[in-house]
């Protein structure tokens, strides 16, 4: 539950800590879990629920970080990953799984998730683990460190160079004209009304917003609004979380 103390610093915006969402189906592990991040002071625990009926509630909270506690089969809750990250690109997915697993390592991953911790490790290094997950943007069981670096032998010279220190309009390509396309569409729903403030056709707007699209590889204007913004932000905070 969240105090009224939270609500009124969330509304007022004066609390400047991580705000967290646990989500686990039995009371006794949310609240063991609840109980050593707010011990620390660090964090806000803002919110909990049981895997029936999550994803409502955090649509209501919006936290900085989803804690899945006890997690035990990613194949019935990847759609419902996939879809939060989509909807909400800057919540970051922690998973304390207790069927540690590589492969499935691997499946969350893909998912977007930026976490994933075995339930053996104990209270504090769940704590340190999001601590490193908030320096760093993202936390795996050490446990994975040897599977990692296979992983990354493996793929050998298809790795590519990652692009954080670029602007988003560079890491897609986009022209100077599609990034006023798309920050003016982000103010209105309207091909028309974009057209008329960037003095150009309708038609003219369209195309820029399929080229858009193409390059963000996204199919609507809502997914690539959320996926330019997610990415301005990280730009802006250097890639740190």
């Amino acid at each position: 539950m969240i105090s009224s103390v939270e609500k009124v610093s969330k509304i007022k915006g004066i609390s400047e800590k991580k705000t967290i969402f646990i989500v686990d189906n039995k009371v006794i592990n949310r609240a063991k879990l609840r109980n050593s991040i707010r011990r620390l002071g660090k964090y806000m625990v803002i919110g909990e629920a049981e895997y029936l009926n999550y994803v409502e509630k955090i649509s209501v909270v919006n936290p900085n970080i989803l804690i899945f506690s006890s997690f035990s089969d990613f194949r019935v809750n990847e759609n419902i990953v996939r879809k939060i990250k989509k909807d909400f690109p800057l919540i970051k997915i922690i998973i304390i799984t207790t069927d540690f697993d590589e492969n499935e390592f691997l499946s969350v991953i893909n998912a977007g998730v930026e976490g994933y911790l075995s339930a053996d490790n104990s209270a504090d290094e769940i704590i340190f683990g999001i601590d490193e997950l908030v320096a760093t943007g993202a936390v795996y069981d050490k446990k994975l460190n040897k599977f990692i670096a296979r992983v990354l032998r493996t793929i050998g010279d298809k790795l590519k160079p990652c692009h954080f220190d670029k602007p988003p309009s560079e890491q897609y390509n986009l022209t100077c004209r599609e990034l006023e396309v798309a920050a003016v569409m982000s103010e209105s729903s309207q091909y028309k009304d974009v057209a008329k403030k960037l003095h150009i056709c309708p038609d003219t707007v369209k195309l820029h917003m399929s080229h858009i699209y193409k390059k963000l590889g996204v199919s609507t204007k809502h997914e690539a609004i959320l996926k330019l913004q997610s990415k301005i932000l990280e730009f802006k905070l250097n890639s740190s979380f």
